[in-house]
């Protein structure tokens, strides 16, 4: 397991609250996804993690935001892919609204490379009362990288940040 991770989860109602605070002080889905990046990125050491939000119309998810490699400069994405729903690892997560894990995206067939490529990715939907807003999604180079802990830790993030973005979308 994680240390990163299970240190989380062991504080988890502390730690989402600080980030609840953190959620009510930005004023755009845009900002969200940021504020969302910069956390899970944060407190759960991850090499990478970037934000799809649902494009209006609900076919297609853009990067919004990045964590590592991606982040070009504070706030500033280097270069931003769309996926539609069904596609890639984060598109599936998107259709079935359900994490997605896999342990060697070589043997994957749903990976789809970004910026460069990795072996573990993990997708978890960020979805509140029914409504999809988007996916937060992380890649690592070493294989079989994310466990259980990751997925739950990224969940409970989402659903903060879901509870967010219902507030720009008038729900």
């Amino acid at each position: 397991m994680s240390l990163a991770a299970a240190a989380f989860l062991a504080d988890a109602p502390n730690r989402l609250a600080g980030l609840s605070v953190e959620l009510l002080r930005v004023e755009s889905p845009q900002a969200v996804a940021w504020a969302l990046c910069d956390f899970c990125g944060r407190e759960l050491e991850l090499a990478d993690c970037v934000v799809y939000l649902m494009d209006a119309g609900g076919g297609s998810l853009t990067q919004q935001a990045a964590w590592g490699p991606k982040r070009a400069a504070d706030h500033i994405l280097e270069s931003r892919i769309r996926l539609a729903v069904g596609v890639g690892i984060v598109g599936r997560c998107a259709k079935l609204r359900l994490p997605q894990r896999t342990a060697d995206a070589r043997l994957d067939d749903r990976y789809v490379t970004d910026d460069q490529p990795n072996l573990s990715e993990l997708a978890v939907p960020i979805l509140a009362d029914d409504v999809l807003y988007g996916v937060l999604d992380s890649e690592h180079p070493q294989a079989d990288y994310y466990r259980l802990a990751h997925e739950h830790a990224m969940l409970a993030i989402a659903e903060r940040g879901a509870l967010r973005l219902r507030q720009f979308t008038g729900g």
